[in-house]
């Protein structure tokens, strides 16, 4: 009875991880959420939706009935502690939809949800076709939680945290698990204001403690020709500091993680944070061979000092020239045990130091990399048991403990025979 309880929780468990790495259709299996306490107005059509946003009063959750829901208005929040969430365990149950990522005649609705206020959550939905930002925080809306959210088809940024008018000001603590960011085709064609291919998955400027985990971002590739080639899906800048990016999958996006961009004169463009166990995967011939002789790598660190790069699988097939840069004011930085098929490299006087990186890896190490799921196969002997175990990564993609052997593999994935070979033989 005992092996068949644990075989049944091991099977519900990769059926959480399948979920993560499906199509944008699909939502992530988050663990659900305890129900809602304190005032509650539940709404269950658009009408009732812009009523209680118009008249809602702090420390109030708007629990919004499942259905889809056309939006009139923008939903402007400027009360603290302000809920938003989905009546249902799903992200795909409650859709609140714009007017079209390319609609120019947007009226009323240029954003999803726009706050100025702290503590704002959004939970249990998904947001679309809209022609600028799914989601907006003016630089003093600190400590926002987005949770078990899809994001579809953005005009421009799908999460944007705007800047204060100096480096390093702008909205702190925030969290973002469980949400789906994604383009379900391609990204718009159109100038939005700020140059044609002008997105981002998450473009957080001058924010301080960032989490961001457990995260899917798909699509992010404009066509050549447009005048943003190299838009990270995550973008940590303008004297950001201390994000932590692990555990996210990334498929087709033109960058996966920058913190920094720019080099400053003074400050730096983003300082310290993690960057770990994270799977990019790009599909073989994505780019020109134009694109690629001008691409940098999938992971930036640019004028970022004191950034760990650790545990992270990254399969470019031949898109990308590099897997991993440091550039800029990179002092005390490190890249440890990253498994990749690029090189990791540096340029602009940047340092860091390097150890246990692997960079020949090849599609058949991992169980399917065309859905991102970069966990080992028992014969990626290459990568497994190859290396310590760096002190601020002793869990992996899985969340297991790390090293499960000897010695620790190499990469996002801590291979475990009793659950990457039975997700290999078809539970997914």
């Amino acid at each position: 009875m005992r092996k068949e309880f644990t075989q049944s929780i091991l099977i519900v468990f990769m059926l959480m991880v399948a979920g993560k790495l499906m199509a944008t259709n699909q939502c992530l299996q988050a663990p659900p959420l305890p129900a809602p306490t304190g005032t509650i107005v539940s709404v269950s059509n658009v009408q009732q939706l812009h009523q209680a946003i118009d008249n809602i009063q702090a420390n109030t959750t708007v629990l919004i009935q499942p259905g889809d829901y056309v939006l009139n208005n923008t939903l402007y929040i400027q009360k603290n502690n302000i809920t938003i969430r989905g009546n249902s365990d799903r992200c795909d149950q409650v859709n609140l939809i714009g007017k079209g990522m390319e609609q120019a005649n947007y009226g009323n609705v240029p954003h999803g949800i726009w706050t100025n206020a702290e503590y704002l959550t959004v939970q249990n939905l998904t947001i679309r076709d809209v022609y600028f930002h799914p989601i907006q925080f003016d630089a003093n809306a600190d400590s926002p939680f987005i949770y078990n959210v899809r994001l579809l088809d953005a005009g421009e940024q799908f999460i944007k945290g705007s800047s204060g008018g100096g480096l390093g000001t702008g909205v702190d603590n925030g969290v973002v698990e469980y949400t789906i960011m994604a383009y379900t085709q391609v990204p718009p064609s159109t100038d939005h204001g700020g140059g044609t291919g002008y997105t981002n998955g998450i473009d957080i400027h001058g924010g301080d403690d960032w989490q961001i985990r457990h995260n899917l971002f798909k699509n992010f590739h404009t066509p050549d020709g447009s005048d943003h080639l190299w838009n990270p899906a995550i973008l940590m800048w303008n004297g950001s500091s201390n994000t932590l990016t692990e555990n996210n999958v990334f498929i087709d996006v033109d960058r996966a993680i920058a913190y920094g961009l720019t080099n400053r004169s003074t400050g730096n463009d983003h300082y310290g944070g993690v960057i770990r166990n994270n799977m990019i995967f790009t599909t073989p011939g994505l780019y020109t061979a134009a694109r690629r002789a001008n691409s940098d790598a999938m992971i930036i660190a640019w004028d970022s000092p004191q950034t760990r790069v650790l545990h992270n699988s990254i399969l470019t097939n031949l898109n990308q020239r590099l897997s991993i840069e440091f550039r800029f004011d990179t002092t005390g930085s490190q890249a440890r045990n990253n498994l990749s098929d690029a090189d990791i490299g540096d340029r602009n006087s940047a340092t860091y130091s390097q150890s246990g990186n692997l960079t020949g890896a090849s599609p058949d190490m991992f169980i399917n990399p065309t859905f991102g799921d970069l966990h080992l196969k028992e014969t990626a002997t290459a990568a497994i048991d190859q290396v310590a175990p760096s002190v601020d990564a002793m869990r992996d993609f899985d969340h297991d403990s790390r090293p499960l052997g000897n010695n620790a593999d190499i990469g996002a994935d801590e291979f475990s025979l009793d659950y990457d070979l039975i997700y290999a033989d078809g539970f997914e």
